[in-house]
């Protein structure tokens, strides 16, 4: 890879997962991470992770929580949702918010973003379908330059982009590519299947993405902040993370 510029890796967790915080702290000591993405579920505890004074990430609580922005039914429990994360933000100082849009009417998404005023909102592509089977808002890039506008920021998600070209019919290395025009703050990072639709994030190495490619699109970036989002049989323990960090960084050296 041409010119390896420094790539800055993060993992997620739910807050639930509270001892996943002190952990955080020493992978970000030993130099394996450099920050924190931490989805806040409904009316948990803050206090573990205030305890740790590392940087963060928020990611909002999305569609598998109730959260959708496309569905105006659901728009007062959605800014309910919004407001906690803020407060998360706030209170951890993290750099972003990244927001899910749902499945529904993209004038629904609209209009509801028309009532969010906060900078550190980043719009997160989506898949084609959500797993209920229905169309995703914000699968095209389209639809994300219409949402973002000029008052959000950009979360690339590589595997949704992934399906949202299957879906598309369209080659994803040319998708990603249309993506990446929009300028992402950050991305989003897993491995997945380029024969099937449906939204899986798998172990790297168990799928068939081209990571020389995907971390060739991050490194050639302005921002270079990815976060990797893999499966994990014990949500508290890092050893699949720390796996999955070896394998990833290790396409950067070839």
């Amino acid at each position: 890879m041409d010119k390896i510029k420094n790539i800055k890796f993060g993992l997620k967790t739910y807050s639930t997962n509270t001892e996943f915080a002190a952990k955080s702290e020493e992978l970000i000591k030993n130099n394996l991470i450099d920050y924190l993405e931490v989805l806040p579920v409904l009316d948990s505890d803050i206090t573990p992770f205030l305890k740790v004074d590392i940087p963060y990430i928020i990611h909002i609580p999305h569609e598998e929580f109730g959260l959708n922005i496309s569905d105006k039914s659901r728009h007062n429990f959605s800014l309910k949702i919004i407001k906690e994360a803020q407060n998360w933000a706030d209170l951890l100082k993290a750099k972003y918010l990244i927001l899910h849009l749902g499945f529904g009417e993209i004038k629904n998404a609209e209009y509801f973003l028309k009532n969010i005023n906060d900078k550190r909102i980043l719009i997160e592509n989506m898949p084609y379908k959500a797993l209920n089977g229905l169309r995703m808002t914000g699968s095209s890039v389209q639809e994300v330059k219409r949402l973002k506008g000029s008052r959000f920021g950009f979360c690339l998600d590589f595997g949704h982009a992934v399906k949202s070209a299957i879906g598309l019919k369209k080659d994803y290395k040319e998708y990603i590519k249309e993506f990446l025009k929009i300028k992402p703050d950050m991305f989003h990072i897993s491995d997945g299947k380029t024969d099937d639709l449906k939204d899986r994030h798998l172990s790297i190495g168990k799928g068939d993405y081209d990571f020389k490619f995907l971390l060739k699109c991050i490194n050639e970036n302005k921002s270079r902040i990815a976060t990797l989002e893999t499966p994990k049989s014990d949500f508290n323990s890092v050893s699949e993370d720390i796996e999955n960090l070896k394998i990833l960084k290790s396409f950067l050296n070839e």
